[in-house]
């Protein structure tokens, strides 16, 4: 079926007339790449604001969709992987039909290219990991690669791009989830063609450096009030990622002022050596017990590295050093050679993922001895005006005077 599949778009975009669904961003870099192989036409659009005549870069014409516009003879290549779901149910209930009449613009490129096609399905790690392999030139002659996101509670067949890709792929990359590897979002190595290779990469949420935060998978909390992007907080967004900082709640419940948190968790004794090294070693081994049957770990390298660079920005995002190194570990598996990634790797900004600091209390930073942090450190705390810089303790004033305000609130109600 595979071969079928591409040898059909293949013949579709050399034939045909062809029309780009989508004159956004992604559209622009699809026709800066292949237009000048292509017969394109023109552009299709839902949105009235593109419409226009040579409205896109300033030489196609950008039109509304309308189905008995679309000739016998036309191929369309749908240009927005983040609308390819609603734009695939339009053009299904017009009685078009994936491959035959219209393909993905990234499945295009690939195809059109003659490469194997990668296909990437899992969350912000496996995400990062996509952007910095497509810097990776020797990864690229051989692949082209397509990211799709995995999805809590969704069904395979309800992502549309991942449903069509899956059956044309050579190679699967993909982060499974620690508990719920059965559920129906997991993609079963059953529906990839029976020559797709396919490579895990672990998933891990690492809490070393945070014993304060409840990392329990699929918590649910009654004082969840620091979420990421709160509307109640329209000064501070905070990063903590649905979990909350169990000190500063319990303090703050108890009575204490601000001032007397600061003062309690800046103190390099707040928590005993014993507790910060057993919160050390229970994340180690969660992270083996994940990282069981996985084919490209990270466990040895978070052992070697922790205390001397901040390897997370927060128990769920990790820094590009551990980026860097899954791709370094990956091209190893895949027999490409890796002897660009240290080039890149320097290039590369601190932050793959921006998703903000979660400051490291002082005693956490005594405990586990970390070289990379010191009293005048500032952390890069994502807010909803972009990034603020703050040392512990005014981070730790700001998160505990919202917290005292926000129980002020729910008091109310």
């Amino acid at each position: 079926m595979k071969n079928k599949i591409k040898s059909l778009v293949r013949q579709r975009l050399a034939d045909r007339r062809i029309i780009l669904f989508g004159a956004g961003e992604v559209a622009e870099e699809f026709y800066e790449k292949y237009g000048a192989a292509l017969n394109i036409s023109h552009c299709v659009s839902n949105l009235h604001r593109e419409w226009g005549e040579a409205a896109f870069l300033g030489k196609l014409d950008v039109k509304k969709y309308v189905k008995s516009e679309i000739q016998e003879n036309d191929y369309i290549i749908v240009c927005g992987p983040v609308a390819f779901r609603s734009i695939e149910l339009q053009l299904n209930m017009e009685g078009l039909h994936m491959y035959e009449d219209f393909v993905e613009s990234n499945i295009a490129g690939a195809i059109m290219e003659n490469k194997k096609i990668a296909l990437f399905y899992g969350q912000c790690i496996l995400r990062d990991i996509y952007k910095c392999l497509s810097q990776v030139s020797a990864f690229n002659e051989e692949y082209a690669s397509v990211f799709t996101q995995s999805i809590k509670h969704q069904s395979v067949v309800l992502n549309r791009l991942l449903y069509y890709i899956k059956d044309i792929s050579d190679l699967y990359v993909y982060t499974p989830r620690i508990l719920d590897v059965d559920s129906i979002y997991f993609l079963s190595p059953k529906e990839l063609p029976t020559d797709c290779r396919i490579v895990s990469v672990s998933n891990l949420l690492v809490p070393m450096y945070w014993p304060q935060i409840d990392s329990k998978l699929e918590n649910i909390n009654s004082w969840y009030l620091h979420s990421y992007n709160s509307v109640r907080d329209t000064d501070f967004y905070h990063t903590l990622y649905r979990r909350e900082d169990l000190n500063i709640i319990k303090m703050i419940r108890d009575g204490m002022s601000v001032s007397q948190v600061v003062d309690a968790l800046s103190s390099e004794d707040f928590y005993t050596e014993k507790q910060v090294l057993r919160n050390r070693d229970i994340s180690f081994k969660l992270v083996g017990i994940a990282e069981n049957n996985i084919d490209v770990t990270i466990l040895d390298f978070l052992k070697e590295h922790y205390h001397s660079e901040m390897l997370y920005q927060n128990f769920i995002h990790p820094n590009k050093t551990i980026i860097w190194e899954y791709v370094r570990r990956l091209l190893t598996a895949l027999g490409v050679s890796t002897q660009d990634v240290e080039h890149l790797k320097e290039r590369s900004p601190e932050h793959i993922h921006q998703s903000g600091d979660v400051p490291i209390y002082p005693s956490v930073v005594k405990h586990l001895k970390l070289e990379f942090i010191h009293e005048d450190t500032q952390y890069e705390i994502l807010t909803g005006n972009g990034i603020v810089y703050m040392n512990f303790k005014e981070y730790t004033a700001h998160f505990a005077e919202y917290t005292k305000r926000v129980m002020e609130i729910t008091r109310m109600w």
